[in-house]
């Protein structure tokens, strides 16, 4: 989903031992800062359907699901689903 007036959040990961810290959401709010600054219509990512705590982190910080893509790690398949939210200037 490239796009030229859109940033994609690639991965953020927080070690175990800082879940529950707000480490997520101030890693979170940079990306959605530097959005803000180049003027972004939308940030989006994929997240593994199954990381349910992900989910639940970008649903409480207003990303909705619009797209599910499916991907191979080795001979297993995945399904990320798509989420997306939409900046407001």
């Amino acid at each position: 989903m490239k796009d030229n007036n859109a940033l994609e959040i690639e991965r953020i990961y927080v070690s175990k031992a800082y879940h529950g810290k707000n480490v997520g959401q101030l890693l979170y709010d940079k990306a959605l800062q530097i959005a803000k600054e180049k003027k972004a219509d939308y940030v989006w990512l994929g997240v593994w359907e199954e990381n349910s705590r992900a989910i639940r982190f970008y649903t409480k910080n207003g990303f909705v699901a619009f797209d599910k893509h499916l991907f191979k790690l080795g001979d297993d398949e995945q399904t990320d689903i798509m989420m997306r939210l939409e900046i407001n200037h």
